[in-house]
């Protein structure tokens, strides 16, 4: 039992970190949202998932089929076909993601087998003689190959609480017609007072398969195959064959058939990660409009140019050279002039002093890109970073992922 106990309330505490490895990080944008998105920038290889709607992703299901008891010699007496017993059960769960869900399921049905008779009777009972065998027990007792057997039979009752995965989406990202589902939690068994022998109560560790044929959105045919593991006195004996080492547990299992209905569908918001120039590009540029022309205006010489950078990322990415490249050249041509270089950080993830160094690590891999790879010379910038503390944009806080290399021209130059 406390091997049990121990085993159940491990898997307790290793459900929330499973169901956490699925929640969407903020480095991410909301791309089935947003079609002319999609549209321009096509799918992505680095996809994230994540239930929407309230409804959406919840399902129950129902299943009636046979289980089978596994306790002291009962193999001994007849095969485990012969031990079935009809049973239902009734889910609730809701899938996190395509790959990972979980339920929760009660369970009842009959379960019976033979075994030897028993030395102990209703032990926690408080009765004088615990070897007498009950009034009700007696006709249940028989003969067979000069061996005398109890047929013991019982009803009960079990909880179930299960973390799914399915096997399908180990291998694709695709929503397919037949799904696999393997599943393992803890649980809790209870035994009904039958044949004089008193109701028991059992830890107990539920695992399994389900094949889910999909017929329509909402609805899915499912065959589940799944065995329960007990504590030895979950059929009312303590013993086993007395040619044998005892085992400290027993068990039950079989196969039902039955259907799930999903709340809403199973839907999913797709998630991408898009570099943020390209988003800009696509998502902050407005409708074309029809405008009258001003006169022409002396042209203003731009002198920032953002370097951009994913959450919590320091590294520069490909699309992010062109405006580095663009910079390079204009060093190249005025070498007198020189470059600021100041790293930020949005203030909506992480906590100040993370983001200051953050912004410190951006600044740094800007400046080493420059020097390395184009040998522009160190004394000509000048760094700094600013963390969250002060903001480059007030537009979007995304766009505060970055390092601004701002042009400082040689006044002498000019002259």
């Amino acid at each position: 039992m406390i091997k049990q106990a121990v085993c159940i309330v491990t898997l307790l505490l290793a459900l929330p970190y499973a169901t956490r490895a699925q929640e969407v990080k903020t480095d991410t944008i909301r791309v089935a949202q947003l079609d002319n998105i999609i549209s321009e920038l096509g799918d992505s290889t680095d996809i994230v998932v994540a239930g929407r709607g309230r409804s959406s992703n919840w399902f129950i299901s129902g299943a009636i089929g046979m289980n089978g008891l596994a306790a002291e010699a009962n193999r001994e007496y007849e095969g485990f076909i012969k031990r079935m017993q009809p049973m239902g059960q009734i889910s609730v769960g809701k899938w996190l993601s395509p790959l990972w869900a979980f339920r929760f399921q009660v369970g009842a049905g009959k379960l019976c087998g033979h075994s030897y008779p028993f030395a102990f009777y209703n032990m926690f009972d408080k009765v004088p003689d615990h070897t007498v065998i009950p009034e009700e027990a007696k006709p249940y007792f028989s003969e067979k190959d000069g061996v005398t057997w109890f047929h013991r039979q019982f009803a009960y009752m079990d909880f179930q609480v299960n973390l799914m995965s399915n096997v399908v989406r180990w291998f694709t990202r695709d929503e397919k017609p037949v799904n696999f589902y393997l599943f393992l939690g803890p649980g809790f068994s209870h035994t009904f007072e039958k044949q004089g022998i008193t109701p028991d109560n059992s830890f107990s560790l539920n695992a399994g398969a389900q094949l889910d044929v999909k017929l329509s959105d909402k609805l899915s045919l499912i065959a589940e195959l799944q065995g329960t593991i007990v504590d030895e006195s979950f059929d009312g004996q303590i013993g086993g064959l007395s040619s044998k080492t005892n085992r400290t547990v027993e068990g039950y299992g079989g196969l039902s058939i039955g259907i799930t209905y999903k709340f809403g569908g199973q839907k999913f918001n797709r998630y991408t990660k898009v570099n943020p120039v390209v988003l800009e590009s696509v998502y902050y540029t407005p409708a074309p409009v029809v405008v009258e022309v001003p006169a022409a205006e002396p042209e203003s010489l731009v002198t920032e140019f953002p370097v951009r950078f994913l959450i919590d990322q320091s590294t520069i990415e490909e699309d992010q050279m062109t405006n580095i490249h663009l910079v390079v050249d204009y060093l190249r041509e005025h070498p007198k002039a020189k470059l600021k270089l100041c790293g930020y950080a949005d203030r909506e993830t992480a906590y100040p002093a993370y983001n200051m160094k953050l912004s410190e690590r951006r600044v740094k891999a800007v400046k080493d890109c420059l020097v390395k790879e184009f040998n522009i010379d160190p004394d000509r910038l000048q760094t700094s970073a600013k963390g969250d503390i002060e903001r480059a944009y007030e537009e979007d806080y995304r766009w505060n992922r970055a390092v601004v290399m701002e042009i400082i021209e040689d006044e002498t130059e000019n002259k």
